[in-house]
């Protein structure tokens, strides 16, 4: 029979320049580019085999038969290798992260490959295959398997794209149709004409596709810097952790370059991240070094010792400063460290660590280093599991608010509470309101979190305070975050609730600290005046615990300010609080603004606070924090005997 080999020499070419392109411009080395690469090579020694096979074929006078048997064995070794080939791209495309399905998969897919070597293997003595007679090649009786076997993986590869559809993108699942039709077409025309040799059609077809769309080396790098992106270096990572190799991952943050991006211009910004990215390519090498998003850097380090030179290199230079054009910049950065498999065995955990050593680093100072250990990972999974905590709390509304009495020193009696949050946790126990609120603002979560205390506190208004008069409580104090004054509508959330539960406006008092108001000033401006127009007030909270001052009471429309505890305490222990804070509180009193002093414990402070005309007293003194109905029990028999109840109580 003489082959038609035309289209198998047009394959081959075009699959040579793949290859020539693959070699020149070095990949990332991972699973799927290791796995392309075998393909690349099985689909040309298949196609260099079935032409050379069919050249001998065709002179057979002139090729000794034991050449001609050895390159048919060669075509369906390979042949048989190929398919798999793709069904092993295909998985690795698949991203399966559960090792038991990862390893059923591979079973399933690697069996019928081990059969068909076996059949191969035995063609020789069987015919299974194929078999020489005079010197002729003839199809053997098995040959409509290899067929089968191909078929087979059509199927696996559409089931297991499809089963991962929401995990494959939408360019692997059109590759994997455009590549079934053309095999499938090409197959089925040499099945009815056998001469025709159309069997590197296919793989010239997903060669060239997956290359251009899925092997992509651009995809991986940072236009900026020319070194890889963070999906390079989470690719990389993943290697790592299914080869089980130990690996040491360096993270450089460089701090308030944004600052620098606004001062320079992006264009030098961009040339100062160029030159770093240079500097640590130099330094490690060019599968080893990534720019993430920002300004962070990445370098993964194969050992402890290297890491620590590495440590100190990247340390000395960054102590030098950086070019850009005429300029000469010293940028500010930290540095954490990160071990593989000691420190974390997921990307996801290995991000949640490093974030919060970034944070634990950025307290530190210039130039910190902070390498993780088991304190550091005791911490961050603390933290992982108040923050499952707050989310559940949120979804189950088990949080609890507390109120502490706010006690007037001219009325001599409870006239105000504030309402503060409490978390119980089963696993945890009570976590304390400066661990959780933080977490809960860095993730969003705080204004569901104040929605609940809004309500609650409107329930207890409408329960217990606006049918009893004498109770004497006018005010309810609720804190509010940041994040619920960068909000637009925040009076639209507010007053819903009021008007629910039939609650006065003015008696909700809105604590907002100096740090809240500045961050968005003019938002909080019309927060304020939008709020004020309907009866709310606003107090400024931990005053004196920043840069505080008179001028935010000037700018602000506050009707109450909350002297911070921290700076009542020092003025019974120098001399230097003593004089600021009776000054600023000289200067309140004259803008005619009511004071309250925070964190009163004993009797000779809350007198010397009322010798300096503060108007209302917060503090253990005066009561702790108390659930609901405790709260009303203590406010009941404090205004009724205020002389012998509750004093030091607590």
């Amino acid at each position: 029979m003489q082959y038609n080999y035309d289209f198998e020499i047009a394959s081959l070419i075009i699959m040579m320049i793949i290859l020539l392109h693959f070699l020149f411009i070095r990949q990332f080395p991972s699973e799927k580019t290791r796995i392309f690469g075998m393909l690349l090579f099985a689909c040309i020694f298949q196609c260099g085999f079935n032409i050379a096979s069919s050249v001998g074929l065709a002179n057979a006078t002139l090729v000794p038969q034991g050449v001609n048997e050895w390159l048919a064995f060669a075509f369906f070794a390979f042949e048989g290798l190929t398919s798999y080939l793709i069904f092993r791209y295909f998985m690795v495309a698949g991203q399966i992260e559960d090792r038991k399905q990862k390893r059923v998969i591979w079973l399933v897919g690697t069996i019928p490959f081990l059969i068909f070597e076996a059949f191969l293997v035995a063609t020789p003595f069987t015919g299974f295959f194929y078999y020489f007679e005079d010197g002729t090649y003839h199809q053997g009786f098995g040959s409509n398997f290899g067929y089968m076997y191909i078929s087979f993986y059509f199927i696996m590869n559409i089931v297991l794209v499809l089963s991962r559809r929401r995990i494959v993108g939408t360019r692997t699942k059109m590759i994997l149709l455009l590549y079934t039709l053309f095999a499938v077409s090409g197959i089925t025309i040499q099945f009815y004409y056998r001469n025709i040799l159309l069997t590197s059609i296919g793989n010239a077809t997903i060669l060239i596709m997956t290359y251009l769309a899925m092997q992509n080396p651009h995809e991986l790098l940072d236009p900026v810097t020319g070194i890889g992106n963070e999906q390079a270096l989470t690719l990389q990572l993943k290697n790592r952790i299914v080869s089980g190799k130990e690996v040491a991952i360096i993270t450089i943050e460089v701090r308030k370059f944004h600052y620098i991006s606004t001062t320079l211009g992006i264009e030098n910004s961009n040339v100062i991240m160029a030159e770093i990215g240079r500097y640590l390519y130099g330094l490690c090498g060019k599968f080893h070094v990534f720019h993430n998003s920002g300004a962070f850097f990445s370098v993964l380090v194969d050992d402890a010792e290297q890491s620590r030179g590495v440590q100190e290199a990247i340390l000395s230079r960054f102590r030098e400063g950086w070019a850009a054009k005429e300029n000469h910049i010293v940028l500010n950065m930290d540095m954490v460290v990160q071990h593989y498999p000691k420190d974390f065995e997921s990307i996801p955990e290995y991000l949640g660590m490093r974030n919060f050593l970034l944070e634990e680093a950025g307290r530190m100072g210039n130039l910190a280093v902070v390498e993780s250990d088991e304190s550091f990972i005791e911490k961050y999974h603390r933290r992982t599991k108040v923050e499952m905590a707050v989310s559940r709390a949120i979804q189950e509304k088990t949080f609890q608010v507390y109120y502490q009495p706010i006690y007037s020193l001219k009325e001599k009696r409870i006239v105000s509470l504030e309402a503060l949050l409490r978390l119980s946790d089963e696993e945890l126990g009570f976590i304390p309101p400066d661990e959780f609120i933080p977490l809960a603002e860095r993730d969003g979560n705080i204004g569901h979190i104040e929605a609940i205390v809004l309500e609650e506190c409107c329930k207890f208004l409408s329960r217990h305070v606006l049918s009893n008069v004498s109770l004497g409580i006018r005010t309810i104090h609720i804190n509010v975050s940041a994040a619920q004054c960068l909000r637009q509508n925040l009076t639209e959330i507010i007053a819903p609730v009021l008007q629910q539960y039939h609650i006065p406006p003015s008696m909700i008092t809105l604590e907002i600290t100096e740090r809240t108001a500045i961050s968005t000033p003019e938002q909080m401006q019309i927060h304020m005046r939008e709020l004020g127009e309907m009866g709310v007030t606003f107090a400024m909270d931990d005053y004196g615990s920043g840069n505080s001052n008179c001028s935010y009471l000037i700018r602000f429309p506050f009707q109450e300010v909350k002297i911070d505890k921290e700076i009542v305490w020092a003025y019974f222990e120098n001399q230097t609080a003593q004089a600021v804070l009776e000054q600023e509180i000289q200067t309140i009193r004259r803008l005619g603004i009511p004071i309250v002093a925070e964190g009163v414990e004993k009797g000779e402070q809350s007198e010397q606070m009322e010798r300096l005309g503060v108007d209302l007293i917060q503090g253990y003194y005066y009561g702790k924090p108390m659930p609901e109905k405790e709260c009303l029990r203590y406010i009941r028999n404090f205004n009724a005997m205020p002389e012998e109840y509750g004093r030091n109580g607590f």
